[in-house]
C-alpha cells in the first residue's frame, strides 16, 4: 500500500481504519514512523485499560460494551497530538465513533484492494476475532466475509481520499 505522507504532514493525529484483512496496523506504523509520530493500537489500549482481551470483553459483556470502551478510548486519543491510531475494522459501526473520526484525518488502509484481495489476506490471519472464521467451510466463510464487506463498504468509503 502506498501512503502519501504529505497528505497527513499537518495532521495532529491520524486514525487508520480498514476492512477485515487490511493492513491497518502496518499502515499506522509506517505512517507514524514517516511523520515521527507515536503509533497506537486502539484494541491494545482497550485491553490495557480493561485487563481483558477484546475477544473476552465481547464474549463476556457483548459487543455493545466493547464499542462503549472503544469510543471512550477514541475520545481520549482524539485529545492527543503526534499520534497515528490503528482502529479495529468495526469502529465504523458506531455512530459516535464515526462522528469523532469525521472530525479528524483518517486513512483507509488498503482502500485500493478488491474484496477478493482482502479475503485472501483475511484467510491468512493467525487468530481472527470473527467467530465465522473458525467454523464451517471456506465457501461459507467467504460468503459471510463478502456480506460484511458490502455492508461496511459505504462506511469506509466516506473516508477514502
Amino acid at each position: 500500500m502506498k501512503i502519501n505522507t504529505m497528505d497527513y504532514s499537518k495532521s495532529p493525529r491520524i486514525f487508520v481504519i480498514g476492512f477485515f484483512g487490511s493492513d491497518r496496523k502496518q499502515a499506522a506504523e509506517h505512517l507514524a514512523a514517516e511523520l515521527g509520530y507515536e503509533a497506537v493500537d486502539l484494541d491494545e489500549e482497550i485491553e490495557k485499560k480493561d485487563g481483558r482481551s477484546v475477544s473476552r470483553i465481547c464474549m463476556m459483556m457483548g459487543e455493545h460494551e466493547y464499542r462503549n470502551q472503544e469510543y471512550q478510548r477514541l475520545t481520549e486519543l482524539a485529545q492527543k497530538s503526534g499520534i497515528v491510531v490503528c482502529c479495529g475494522d468495526g469502529v465504523v459501526l458506531d455512530d459516535m465513533s464515526m462522528e469523532l473520526l469525521k472530525k479528524n484525518d483518517v486513512l483507509v488502509a488498503d482502500a485500493d484492494l478488491t474484496p477478493e484481495e482482502l479475503w485472501e489476506k483475511a484467510k491468512k490471519l493467525e487468530n481472527p476475532i470473527y467467530a465465522f472464521m473458525h467454523q464451517g467451510d471456506e465457501g461459507a466463510k467467504k460468503s459471510i466475509f463478502m456480506s460484511l464487506y458490502e455492508q461496511r463498504k459505504p462506511l469506509y468509503s466516506q473516508f477514502v481520499r
